[in-house]
């Protein structure tokens, strides 16, 4: 299936001289295991060109070979062929596949969200030695210009079409301080026990990697004593932030040689109460754009259902914010916001507390709620 083109341009002599490193992963390995994934950029006939870096260590004369490569809007599969003959077992040397996806029909698009998995024969059990989600932007300002900023608090697994049905009580607590997000991750064990992981990494562009440790041995709540709860490695989690208050998240199991399961997820931030923006989005809230001038504003009542799709919030002052539902999430997916008719502004990252967008200028602002004094 064919992917969605973008049109960006960069200065050919900064995407010559550059081979971005997006995003790498270790979790893979041994015999011709895939030890990391990236997006390379480079010039093709005179244009900006993405393509995926695969770097590994295998055997001596062992180099594995891409086998095939397939593709689904931005889900790419990559499988590795390695010889089984001539190997020197004793000697190991890196490696690196340059994989091109328009080789495979789908060029890669500037601005898109990939999730690349990476296959290998090598072993006794072919099968996944690597997963990574990369975002695929070679501009260090177009990562910073299109990052979502994520609202803190509590996020639950949500039902959706691309990652099946919500997983009762898993779910996180995430708190973002400018790009480091602290996240807790909590679900359920095989035997049904509780789990409780944590970890903290650096948020670049959409997407997050981050390492997780299971937390043991604590001490009960009533204990007098107060020692340290031992720490172990445990999973990794993928982010990849869609708006502030929804997200696609991987938890990736590894073993010491390759990352060997991945469990997909849709989460979202939600209220304690109903999980209703008709509810919630009562009262007071102030539009700023980015150099913090020029504020404005609203005082939002109570919605009133336009039709089955569309919700519609009325400020005193004649204002209109107007938003398209979507049943399958918690929070609506677009908003416009009026004055008559004249727009003022439209919002494509909703949240429960902050919608981001762009004004009828094409200028970055956003709708916050603002507590009373």
């Amino acid at each position: 299936m064919p992917l969605h083109r973008t049109r960006k341009r960069f200065p050919a002599s900064w995407l010559a001289a550059r081979v971005a490193l997006l995003s790498l992963g270790l979790g893979a390995a041994g015999t011709a295991g895939a030890l990391g994934v990236r997006v390379e950029s480079s010039v093709k006939d005179g244009r900006p060109h993405l393509q995926i870096g695969i770097l590994g260590q295998a055997p001596a004369n062992c180099k594995p070979s891409v086998d095939h490569v397939t593709i689904d809007r931005q889900d790419i599969a990559v499988t590795l062929h390695s010889p089984k003959t001539g190997c020197w077992a004793n000697h190991a040397s890196a490696y690196v596949l340059h994989v091109d996806p328009a080789a495979a029909g789908a060029a890669m698009a500037f601005g898109n969200v990939y999730r690349v998995s990476v296959f290998s024969d090598a072993g006794d059990t072919p099968g996944l030695v690597a997963f990574r989600v990369l975002d695929a932007n070679a501009d260090p300002n177009a990562i910073a210009t299109n990052a979502v900023q994520p609202e803190n608090g509590f996020w639950w697994s949500e039902g959706a079409v691309e990652t099946g049905p919500a997983s009762r009580g898993t779910g996180m607590s995430l708190e973002a301080q400018g790009d480091q997000l602290a996240v807790s991750v909590f679900g359920f064990g095989d035997t049904g026990s509780p789990l409780w992981y944590f970890g903290s990494a650096r948020q670049q562009g959409r997407i997050a990697v981050v390492p997780l440790l299971e937390l043991r041995n604590g001490d009960p709540l009533f204990s007098p004593t107060g020692s340290r709860p031992s720490a172990i490695d445990g999973l990794r989690l993928e982010l990849e932030f869609i708006s502030p208050a929804r997200a696609r998240a991987w938890l990736v199991r590894s073993d010491d040689r390759r990352d060997i399961a991945v469990r997909a997820f849709t989460l979202a931030r939600s209220t304690f109460s109903k999980i209703d923006a008709r509810v919630d989005w009562n009262g007071r809230w102030v539009l700023v754009g980015d150099d913090a001038t020029g504020l404005r504003e609203f005082e939002f009542a109570a919605p009133t259902r336009q039709d089955a799709d569309t919700l519609r919030f009325y400020d005193a002052g004649g204002a209109t914010l107007e938003c398209r539902a979507n049943a399958a999430a918690s929070t609506p997916d677009l908003c416009t916001l009026s004055n008559g008719a004249s727009p003022i502004a439209e919002f494509n990252q909703i949240g429960l507390d902050r919608l981001d967008g762009r004004d009828a200028n094409g200028a970055r602002v956003r709708l916050m709620r603002v507590s009373r004094p």
